[in-house]
């Protein structure tokens, strides 16, 4: 995945106007989803498996996205306005359409793909892709993200990769999988307790901790390693309990909790500075957007809370209180500037969101048992892990907790982080 998957061309690119900016729910308004109809590819001969995969890949791709009421219909390709049937389509109250055809070769397949404004009567945008058969759902990623970037604004996140654990028996080890559970492939071969891992910004690396070697310690994986699965390299070592590492968004940094406080150490490991001196036990670091502040999970009031600090030290600010708070995450994003942290209440543990100053607590789900939080690239989904149906899986939602859906396919499977490509 991690390779030079496809080759795209984009050989063909109709803005025929500007992208649209729509205003993004936020965590305390529900969304509303644009009305989008999904046509059936149609090809050059018979219908055939990968126009239906290329379609089925797109929906998904839009479903999960929230922003999208995704619409199948029986209109084939048409290129022409005057064959798109809009006062129909305009009864049933569609706003989009999506509608493309596809040509197979011996060695590519090309496909065409136009959007319609159905209201204005008149093409949005239009694409053209060469790939090969085992990359049709490359392909359809990409569109994917290409047709949310013009009616939305949002990149999406389609292309993008999620690292996890997935436990079997007593052992766990990494696992990487495209971000809507295909794919998946074993990153590491420790055999052991593998445990939160974080992707780095470019996507070119994941720190995590282990108990390979006894203790546990920090460990680094770079995605271009000549032979995967590996051990990756151990970065820290001696007597010690290291766990919960955590980049800095620059990706020169890592936080981690070393027998109980936060310390910061260079990417290789050379530790440059202790953050906390306490007689309570602090763990969990995750930074700010900026880098500029630190949040992390302490029980000096007696049980375990958020607390807030300067990413050179200093005293923290407790956010939260009430019962068992923790696993923070924060928004990669700037302008949503948010915590995502686990709160557990007697058998249930949730997933909710506050501010940095602890004001606007959301609780986002109340189903299952919910934990692990993490953000998208784009700081607007969040990934977490739960058995609502029986097996820990990987799921997705919005930021304000709607559009729940399960991602991943094991039957144990946690700690996720995004990864850009």
């Amino acid at each position: 995945m991690r390779l030079a998957i496809a080759v795209f061309l984009a050989l063909f690119f109709i803005p025929c106007f500007a992208s649209a900016q729509i205003l993004l729910p936020s965590v305390a308004s529900s969304i509303k989803k644009i009305p989008i109809a999904v046509a059936v590819l149609k090809s050059s001969g018979d219908l055939s498996v990968y126009g239906k995969n290329f379609t089925d890949v797109l929906k998904s791709d839009l479903t999960n996205a929230a922003l999208f009421d995704v619409r199948a219909v029986s209109i084939l390709f048409s290129s022409s306005l005057e064959d798109v049937d809009f006062e129909y389509l305009n009864a049933q109250k569609t706003r989009y359409l999506v509608s493309g055809n596809f040509n197979i070769s011996p060695k590519e397949i090309f496909y065409e793909l136009i959007v319609y404004d159905v209201p204005a009567r008149r093409e949005r945008m239009r694409r053209k892709y060469m790939t090969s058969a085992p990359h049709v759902r490359s392909a359809a990623h990409r569109f994917a993200g290409e047709l949310m970037k013009e009616l939305t604004g949002l990149k999406g996140f389609f292309e993008s990769e999620i690292v996890f654990v997935r436990k079997e028996g007593n052992e766990s080890d990494l696992f990487i999988m495209d971000y809507d559970g295909h794919n998946a492939k074993k990153l590491t071969n420790h055999g052991s307790s593998v445990l939160s891992p974080d992707c780095s910004s470019d996507g070119s690396r994941v720190i995590f901790s282990s108990d390979k070697n006894w203790d546990h310690d920090i460990y680094l994986l770079g995605f271009k390693a000549t032979r995967l699965p590996a051990i990756g390299k151990r970065i820290t070592r001696g007597i010690h309990l290291d766990s919960s590492p955590s980049w800095s968004p620059d990706g020169k940094h890592v936080a981690f909790s070393r027998d109980g406080e936060i310390y910061i150490a260079s990417s290789s490991g050379e530790v440059l500075r202790r953050l906390t001196k306490s007689p309570a036990i602090d763990v969990s670091p995750t930074w700010s957007p900026d880098g500029e502040k630190i949040a992390f999970v302490s029980d000096r009031a007696g049980t375990p809370d958020i607390y807030v600090m300067s990413s050179e030290g200093g005293l923290p600010a407790r956010i939260t209180s009430g019962g068992y708070n923790t696993d923070p995450v924060w928004s990669p994003n700037a302008s949503v500037n948010r915590i995502a942290f686990v709160k557990v209440t007697r058998s249930r543990a949730d997933i909710y969101t506050v501010g940095p100053d602890g004001k606007g607590k959301q609780r986002l789900t109340s189903s299952g048992r919910n934990e692990h939080p993490t953000w998208s690239p784009d700081g607007y989904y969040i990934t977490f892990s739960s058995k609502r149906r029986g097996q820990r899986q990987i799921y997705i939602m919005y930021l304000n907790g709607e559009n729940k859906l399960p991602l991943s396919r094991g039957k144990n499977d946690s700690f996720s982080t995004w990864c850009v490509k």
